[in-house]
């Protein structure tokens, strides 16, 4: 089968109908409680003490969802899982870039991430200041594509900076050493390249002893340390900020409130032509919110993973990107604890001993 290239940014989600689907935290709330729950049927009153809110406080976005029709109401809150299936694919097919070229980032420039998978899959290259989500199922490698790119842009000379949310700092190390890079020699004063804000530690209730931390349920003060981080690098437009993962920055500080911190983020990152890149695990939400995300970010990298009789398999695609030629078919790949995610043929290279 030809691959699949698009060049243009997909048409805009119709803001009313996300406003509907999640115009406030308590419907945030309510979509992932019936995501969760499918087969749920209750009372206003039942529903409420199932999300810990007043049944005053659901009562009107209950109502929008029911004329949504997401909801159906009768003498109970059930939901419909057929409305919600349709509104899936109406979100899909707006969220897969359209065949024609309708804008194009003219100031942007464009350069190869190193990543030979991604590279492949990005015709004329990678626009350098953006903004990209990479989204997949578990075990398809997200954190494995973030420290592949990660250790990419340091040996370009490119400044990074690292908010582990999901791991500490010095696990990541481990990681970045397999690949090939010490991170340590990036971290020598006077002339550092990369930065690690640790979050995971708050969340495990361990002291860091990183030079930046913070609690990612305080959103305020973790956007002034990303700012800070950020500053560091004498070129502002030279840095990137990896953020792994905003699954959980969402599901820790909630859905609103991690929306209005990525909104000021992004404003943050494009202001200083500089580029972001963070995971997000596709089941863990609905997909009214993962199409809200997408539509805020410049670029989005998908991956899966599939059950065949050989094992699993697993296939990326870039379904976004912003300006740029993309290849939206999904092509296999393989990853590989020292490399990475590479291309199925490539044979991992083998370490000398000493």
């Amino acid at each position: 089968m030809p691959e699949k290239v698009a060049d243009s940014i997909m048409p805009p989600l119709r803001s009313d109908l996300l406003e509907k689907l999640i115009g406030s935290e308590t419907k945030a709330e309510l979509l992932m409680y019936f995501h969760d729950n499918p087969d749920s049927t209750d009372t206003i009153e039942g529903i409420a003490n199932k999300i810990r809110r007043s049944p005053k406080e659901i009562e009107r976005d209950v109502s929008d969802l029911v004329e949504l029709g997401l909801l159906q109401e009768v003498r109970v809150i059930s939901f419909s899982k057929d409305r919600d299936q349709e509104l899936q694919k109406e979100i899909s097919q707006r969220l897969v870039s359209a065949g024609s070229f309708e804008e194009t980032s003219t100031s942007s420039n464009r350069d190869l991430t190193g990543v030979g998978m991604v590279d492949s899959l990005l015709p004329d290259g990678y626009p350098s200041s953006s903004v990209v989500l990479v989204m997949g199922d578990p075990a398809t490698g997200k954190t494995t594509l973030l420290i592949q790119l990660v250790t990419e842009a340091l040996k370009k000379g490119r400044n990074v900076v690292y908010a582990a949310l999901d791991d500490f700092p010095d696990s990541i190390r481990e990681s970045m050493k397999l690949m090939g890079v010490n991170p340590r020699d990036y971290e020598v004063e006077g002339r550092r390249k990369l930065v690690f804000i640790d979050c995971y530690s708050f969340l495990v209730g361990v002291r860091s002893q990183e030079q930046y931390s913070e609690d990612p349920q305080r959103l305020s003060d973790l956007s002034i340390v990303v700012t800070k981080a950020l500053s560091e690098a004498r070129d502002s437009g030279n840095v990137m900020l990896a953020m792994d993962s905003l699954t959980t920055l969402i599901q820790r500080s909630g859905v609103r409130p991690s929306f209005d911190f990525l909104h000021t983020l992004i404003a943050k990152i494009r202001s200083n032509r500089a580029s972001c890149v963070t995971s997000l695990s596709r089941k863990a939400f609905h997909p009214a919110i993962i199409a809200a995300i997408q539509d805020k970010v410049d670029g989005v990298i998908e991956m899966k993973v599939e059950d065949t009789k050989d094992g699993l398999a697993r296939f990326i695609r870039v379904s976004k990107m912003k300006g740029a030629q993309h290849i939206t078919t999904w092509t296999p790949y393989n990853r590989d604890p020292s490399m990475g995610l590479i291309i199925p043929y490539e044979e991992p290279r083998v370490k000398k001993s000493v």
